[in-house]
């Protein structure tokens, strides 16, 4: 085992102690439960507390899951109903349209992949993989996070306009394309829906696949219980 893992599996062993009937525990309570000594012990709980994972009570002197891990669950949660939901869109969408189909959650103001619906009759597949985590300004989807969960002032004043106004962002290059399509749920943007594909089939221009495209992400929305996004986009920067 890589110390690198091991150091992982220590930090998640630690933060796995804490339960309903115990959401408070001291360090000597830590060190005795993960079987490793104080001084390690001690160290895993002050690298987790950086991180937001756990906090520390002075006056009593006990740990508890740190504000972060609300946020993680917050994403998984949604992550998993949204995969659910999305799943059967998803597929009928690239039969009909014959391209790859992929949902994004947003997670931290980033773009991870969490479903991927392959094009079923293309010899040649653009499939990402599932887990990966996308470049919030260099990839369609995560300029549409950018714009729709910030304030958008890391993108260009046009670019902003433009996404806001269209709930769609697009990204070609010379070896694919993409258009993505925000997914909300309760108020807030959760996912993104992207067609892939050749850079000559997938644009802006293919006014088919983009309209097929926003209708499913809308239909998605609904079942979530999604707002419409003008109601959810935060305020463009001053000027």
């Amino acid at each position: 085992m890589t110390p690198h893992i091991q150091s992982i599996e220590r930090a998640v062993r630690i933060l796995g102690l804490f339960g309903h009937e115990e959401p408070h525990l001291s360090l000597p309570q830590l060190t005795e439960r993960s079987g490793l000594g104080r001084a390690s012990t001690h160290r895993y709980a002050m690298a987790l507390r950086r991180e937001g994972l756990l906090r520390y009570d002075a006056a009593r002197n006990l740990y508890s899951l740190g504000p972060r891990i609300l946020g993680l669950a917050a994403v998984a949660m949604a992550s998993l109903r949204v995969v659910a939901i999305a799943g059967h869109h998803m597929d009928r969408l690239a039969h009909d349209l014959n391209e790859t189909i992929v949902l994004s959650v947003a997670d931290g103001g980033a773009a991870t992949v969490a479903r991927v619906s392959e094009a079923p009759r293309r010899s040649v597949l653009i499939s990402p993989r599932l887990g990966m985590r996308l470049d919030p300004l260099g990839s369609a989807q995560g300029v549409l996070i950018t714009a729709f969960t910030t304030d958008g002032a890391a993108l260009a004043p046009e670019v902003l306009a433009r996404v806001r106004a269209r709930r769609m962002a697009t990204l070609v290059d010379g070896n694919f394309g993409v258009l993505a399509a925000p997914v909300f749920q309760g108020g807030s943007l959760v996912a993104t829906m992207a067609v892939l594909g050749l850079p000559d089939d997938v644009s802006e221009t293919a006014t088919d696949k983009v309209d097929a495209l926003r209708r499913t992400a809308e239909r998605v929305s609904a079942e979530l219980g999604g707002a419409d996004a003008e109601v959810v986009a935060p305020p463009a920067p001053a000027t």
